[in-house]
């Protein structure tokens, strides 16, 4: 298990979870060697990929819509070779594929955090956790008020 530094990351102009908050979201995921996640919101895919180093016998299924940020994952999926990591290139909750999961990080969510942590509840596994970071005030109170809404513990 390898925790990755931000300089290694290709990175273009789409935005990137900082090694530092990277580590703990991680980390809070608990994830497990058979974990599947959904990245919503993935970004340059540093989350997702850093996290499939720890789900080696699971999958990361990376939900971006940015045409940028496709573009800039694809490039680090191939400089890392990470095999058990799936691009899904859409819009959540609506492309994230049917399945059951049982981790979710959420570092974008486009306006539709309600409707993705609905997805969440409809398709996560027993003892499944959600992360969400925010980086604006408004977004951090708007992921309190759901979470809240909807009865997930430890908010």
């Amino acid at each position: 298990m390898v925790h990755i530094e931000d300089k290694e990351f290709i990175r273009g102009k789409v935005p990137m979870t900082k090694q530092e908050v990277r580590c703990i979201s991680i980390a809070k995921l608990d994830l497990k060697e058979d974990s599947v996640l959904i990245d919503v919101g993935a970004g340059s895919g540093s989350v997702g990929i850093e996290a499939a180093n720890f789900t080696p016998k699971g999958k990361v299924f990376g939900i971006e819509v940015n045409p940028h940020g496709i573009e800039v994952i694809r490039q680090n999926l191939e400089k890392f070779n990470t095999a058990n990591y799936e691009l899904v290139e859409g819009l959540a909750p609506s492309d994230i594929p049917d399945m059951k999961v049982d981790r979710m990080f959420i570092g974008g969510s486009k306006g539709n955090l309600e409707t993705i942590l609905k997805w969440f509840l409809c398709h996560s596994r027993d003892n499944a956790k959600v992360v969400i970071n925010t980086i604006t005030l408004e977004s951090l109170n708007d992921a309190i008020k759901g979470l809240e809404k909807m009865k997930f513990s430890e908010i």
